[in-house]
């Protein structure tokens, strides 16, 4: 970003000054105390080879607890910063900017589990596993996918049995970022109903060294978003304390569904973040590099990319602001297709500007010498992390239908429209008409 740093390229009318003024403090922590020290562009490209360990994340969850970047909007006296969803939303745009979107994902984690466990949790949650992650003490990792089940986590297998005091958790999760890392998992099981059912789904926080964990198969070979050690893990007859139950037993689905409402957010706006660095990178090199003596971005071909993409690029942030500007006002559960709305538009976006940058910047775009193409491997994900882009669709056709249909809209005319016109009332309709 240039010195004067924004959320957006052009003018930014919708946030405060102290908002944008938080953001340019932000990334400035973030290039001068956090990726720096062993967690610089060497440690990207390592990850991105799938060679990070787990004395790299511990490091890296502290500095950014020493920064206050991790759970955000959990009060200050439940051990978080005390700050709001649009601060949360803001660091995950300068961390993607910054350093990659893994590291991005991680603090995630930390926002939208901690908002979860500050709502719902116990004392013991609060102060085993809040507060210790929000100072950048534990690693997080949230165990949800599953070999059957993703989006429809109602479906889920695992399962856990109350044993006198304990859980007794018995099943599979698959494709888990942080596994080999983490120091706890937010796991959502079922403790009652039948399969299918939303009412018997509970969360349970599991410590890493608990009996019975194993790690079946190492999943990280993606495409991209690489080094957060994705595995297919399995819980065989663990045993984990009855205090670990986040909130009330059999009723985690609205807390799962409005953790994911945040979700969207920050993997969208981390994503951007990334695409926006990329852009810029984009943008130089085609500003300096020289076809038949005048620069690229002198053609139209490569300059009105680049107009549609910065166009977008703020369009994507304002939908983002104004969702997480919703959920500052009235809580993480509202905005729902506001926040799909941003997850869709944003992520697609981010994949749609990087991939754009390595087409204008050519070959070279293609190489390591330039982050273009890792980001544009590593923003894939985000079209379908934290919710599929196709379920983001389905999310805002439904509410929008609900605010789009007028009672006053005749359905008895529908197809019968020359008897009169169903989008007007009866003293509006055609002359013609009327007089029939």
């Amino acid at each position: 970003m240039s010195d004067e740093a924004s959320a957006m390229i052009g003018e930014d009318t919708v946030l405060t000054d102290e908002e944008e003024e938080y953001l340019a403090d932000a990334i400035t922590t973030l290039e001068t105390e956090v990726f720096v020290d062993g967690l610089g562009h060497d440690h990207f490209r390592a990850l991105d080879e799938n060679e990070g360990s787990r004395e790299e994340w511990q490091e890296y969850v502290s500095r950014m607890g020493d920064a206050g970047f991790n759970a955000i909007s959990v009060p200050e006296a439940h051990g978080g910063p005390g700050g709001t969803i649009i601060e949360t939303v803001l660091a995950e745009q300068a961390i993607g900017y910054c350093g990659n979107i893994v590291h991005a994902c991680q603090t995630s984690l930390t926002q939208h589990v901690g908002r979860t466990m500050y709502e719902h949790g116990n004392q013991h949650i609060t102060e085993e596993y809040l507060e210790p992650m929000a100072a950048g003490d534990l690693v997080v990792a949230q165990a949800y996918t599953e070999p059957r089940s993703g989006t429809d986590l109602a479906h889920l297998e695992t399962d856990a049995e109350k044993d006198g005091d304990e859980w007794v958790i018995n099943g599979e999760k698959r494709f888990i970022d942080f596994a080999p890392y983490a120091d706890f998992y937010f796991t959502p099981v079922r403790t009652s109903g039948e399969d299918g059912d939303r009412e018997g789904v509970s969360i349970i926080v599991i410590d890493r060294d608990t009996d019975g964990i194993e790690l079946l198969q190492d999943q990280s070979d993606w495409h991209g978003f690489r080094g957060t050690g994705a595995s297919w893990m399995q819980f065989d007859d663990v045993r984990v304390p009855e205090a670990n139950l986040v909130g009330n037993e059999g009723e985690a689905w609205s807390y799962i569904t409005d953790e994911l409402n945040l979700e969207h957010l920050t993997v969208a706006r981390y994503c951007l973040g990334a695409s926006q660095q990329a852009l810029e990178i984009a943008a130089n090199y085609t500003a300096n590099r020289e076809v038949n003596e005048r620069p690229v971005s002198r053609y139209q071909a490569v300059n009105h990319k680049v107009a549609e993409m910065v166009t977008k690029l703020d369009g994507a942030y304002l939908l983002n602001t104004r969702a997480a500007r919703i959920m500052d006002d009235r809580g993480v559960s509202a905005g729902r297709m506001e926040s799909a709305m941003a997850k869709w538009l944003g992520n697609e976006l981010a994949h749609e500007i990087a991939d754009t940058c390595i087409q204008i910047m050519g070959g070279i775009g293609t190489t390591t010498s330039y982050p273009v193409e890792q980001t544009q491997r590593d923003v894939r994900a985000g079209r379908f992390m934290g919710g599929a882009t196709e379920v983001m669709k389905s999310v805002v056709q439904h509410d929008a239908y609900q605010l789009l249909l007028d009672e006053e809209f005749d359905a008895d005319l529908v197809g019968n429209e020359r008897e009169g016109l169903p989008w007007l009332s009866e003293d509006e309709q055609p002359a013609r008409i009327a007089d029939e």
